[in-house]
This record gives C-alpha cells, structure tokens and sequence, in this order.
C-alpha cells in the first residue's frame, strides 16, 4: 500500500507540472498575440493574414466589449474569430444540472453576439469524473475543440462517491485533455447548485473554488446569488427532492452566467 501511495502522490505531482506547463505556453501564446497585435503586425505562427489588425469596425468594437468580463485568453481568441469570420465556440459541459440553465444561456449569448460570431454548445454526462475519464468521455469534451469550455465538474455528482483528491486530478486531466488537442481552449469552472443545510458539499466546493484560484482559472461563483443554503428561503429554489434547482434557482443561476458572460 506504500508504494502504490508513493505511486499515486508522484503521478499527482506530475500533472500537476504538466498542467503548469499547458497553462503557461498557453498564457505566452496569448502574450505574444496581443503584443504582436498592438505592434501592428502578427507572430511568426499566427496566421499570415493582414485580418489580425487593431479592429476598427464600430460592430465588431461593440461585440469585443461584451467579453469584458472574460478571461484574458478567452476574449483575444474572440477578436481572432471576429477577424477570421469565423464563430467563437462556447461549450458548457456537466452533469444534468446544467441543462436547465442551458437553453437560457444559450438563447441570451446567441442574441447578444449573433449566430455568425458565436456558436454556443452542450455536452451534459451522468457520471462522475473518474467515469467519465474512464470511459474516455474526456476525449468526447476535448474533441469538440472549443475556444471557450464552461465546466460544472461533477462535484455533486462525486460527493460520497469520488473523494476531492482524486476528483481535481480528474478536473485536470479532463482541461489537459483539451488543451492538447486545441492549446486555445480555454476553461471557467462553476459550481452545481447549492443544497439546503448540505455540510461536505459546501466545502468540497471551496475546495474547487480554491483548485481555481490556484490554476489560474476563472470561477463562475454563482451560489452568491442564491439564498443562504441553510436558510429555509433555499428550499424555494430547489425541488421538493433537492435533486435539482426549481423554476426559481435556474433563474439566479442562469442569470449570474449570462450577466458574467455578456458584460453590459
């Protein structure tokens, strides 16, 4: 049992580098496409097209201001679609909680940027993270190659089943899977929703709020707008069986997305 647990702490470690390591080539990647932009002129592996100049169309200045809110990699991938006529790719993917807010979000993206600027998708799986890496559903995720990868990653869905540990290595497999096949991916984690005087749940979802921090990834903390999880207000959010938000709770939860991810 030793050596298997000497085994599992050295491959934890070694993700860990890796993951450093995408996340930083990534974040240079980007750096040297603003800097190039703002000199006027692209780098030497970026496209050779004259379309990745300070933008001057009064729409497309209107578009980029809406990803204010974005994360830096996120909104200057944006502006490359907008020069390259091409829709930015916006993948929500999770468990089944999602797909309520989804059609929601969906519908408010498509209507603030437009059906030729975005393209806005959903991939939901009722399993936990090491299911899914299991089954090689992460491959499903990243084969999509989105430029935008919205992620509720199945802390719900793990709680007594998955312990944290093993469910961020899951996470972190799961975003370097993606990055690899597309190094412009980028990942914003949210939370599932709240549950009424839940007590493992909250803080493995700290845990995942502090996972973020750490990796430099944006978190969409939406519980903020719910009521108090252990006031009786919440079970007006939640249905009956707390096995999902009611009519209620997917309204505050869409509502805090779409407002992170249209700025007004």
């Amino acid at each position: 049992m030793g050596v298997i647990y000497a085994m599992q702490k050295i491959l934890t470690a070694l993700l860990a580098v890796v993951f450093i390591i995408v996340l930083y080539l990534g974040q240079s990647h980007w750096n040297q496409q603003l800097e190039a932009s703002a000199k006027g002129k692209s780098p030497a592996h970026s496209p050779a097209t004259a379309d990745v100049e300070k933008m001057d169309d009064t729409s497309d200045q209107d578009l980029l201001g809406l990803t204010k809110n974005w994360p830096e990699t996120a909104s200057a991938r944006f502006q490359e679609t907008l020069n390259e006529k091409q829709p930015f790719k916006v993948l929500f993917v999770g468990s089944p909680a999602i797909k309520d807010t989804y059609p929601i979000i969906q519908e408010k993206l498509m209507g603030a940027f437009g059906e030729k600027h975005i393209q806005v998708d959903l991939k939901t799986f009722t399993t936990t993270t090491t299911q899914l890496i299991n089954s090689k559903q992460d491959a499903e995720i990243a084969a999509a190659k989105a430029d935008l990868i919205v992620l509720e990653p199945f802390i719900l869905t793990n709680n007594g089943v998955v312990g944290m540990d093993k469910t961020l290595n899951d996470i972190t497999k799961i975003i370097i899977q993606s990055k690899v096949a597309n190094p412009e991916t980028t990942f914003i984690l949210q939370p599932s929703y709240p549950l009424y005087k839940a007590k493992t749940y909250p803080k493995q979802t700290d845990e995942l709020k502090t996972y973020a921090a750490k990796s430099n990834i944006a978190y969409l903390d939406h519980w903020i707008a719910w009521p108090d999880p252990n006031s009786e207000e919440i079970k007006d959010y939640l249905a009956p069986d707390n096995d999902a938000p009611s009519e209620k709770g997917i309204k505050v939860w869409s509502d805090y997305v779409v407002d992170f991810l249209i700025s007004k």
